[in-house]
């Protein structure tokens, strides 16, 4: 019996310690804020808590936005960024790799000229974006980030057939991550098996003793 006890305690304070591990990890998590496409107003946050270092891990944006490739400057009520919350941060053996994201907007607009102002004349725009980042496995060692888009726009006068008026288009532009901030994530809730584990190890402790005096 006293033998038996002794290997129920001490496997009592291995799962002790392999919990504390956990929490030590834990405790060390960040939410990480990357800037990217060299603007400083283009960012993204993720928290990297649920890492494990192994293998490829795909973990949400928590928060984020991309300027570019949105119809704002044309048309009022469009789109002033994309909002990236939601996507998801690619990892791979723990380390950053990119983000995997994409987006798209529309929007029209028109101007009436009246006659006292030179018309009449009857104005109308129509513009459309579409865009997406994706990050993917080159060899392996190594992993690139591409942005692929486009955003076109079109004006008709008087009624008239729509002629292209501008046209920007980006293809397999590699994309740049800047880590600009670490900031410590908030503490988690215990889990269940920390808070049993350390039930367990108490427990065990104490029926040491209790043996001990036993003993004595």
């Amino acid at each position: 019996m006293p033998r038996l006890g002794s290997a129920i305690a001490s496997t009592i304070l291995s799962l002790f310690s392999v919990v504390s591990l956990v929490g030590v990890d834990k405790a060390q998590a960040a939410v990480l804020t990357y800037n990217f496409l060299d603007n400083s107003r283009n960012f993204f946050k993720v928290n990297n808590s649920s890492l494990t270092g192994i293998g490829e891990e795909y973990i949400p944006v928590s928060e984020g936005r991309l300027y570019d490739f949105t119809l704002s400057s044309l048309f009022e009520g469009s789109k002033e960024y994309y909002d990236l919350a939601g996507f998801r941060a690619v990892f791979d053996q723990g380390n950053f790799r990119g983000l995997n994201a994409s987006g798209s907007d529309y929007g029209t607009s028109e101007l009436i000229i009246p006659p006292e102002d030179g018309g009449p004349l009857y104005l109308r725009w129509s513009a459309g974006a579409l865009w997406s980042i994706y990050t993917y496995r080159t060899s392996d060692t190594t992993w690139t980030s591409v942005l692929n888009g486009y955003s076109e726009r079109y004006m008709s006068t008087n009624g008239g057939n729509f002629e292209l008026a501008h046209r920007r288009i980006a293809r397999d532009i590699e994309v740049d991550y800047t880590l600009v901030d670490t900031a410590a994530a908030a503490e988690p809730v215990p889990e269940p098996l920390t808070a049993g584990g350390t039930a367990l190890a108490l427990a065990g402790l104490s029926w040491l003793k209790h043996k001990k005096k036993m003993a004595a």
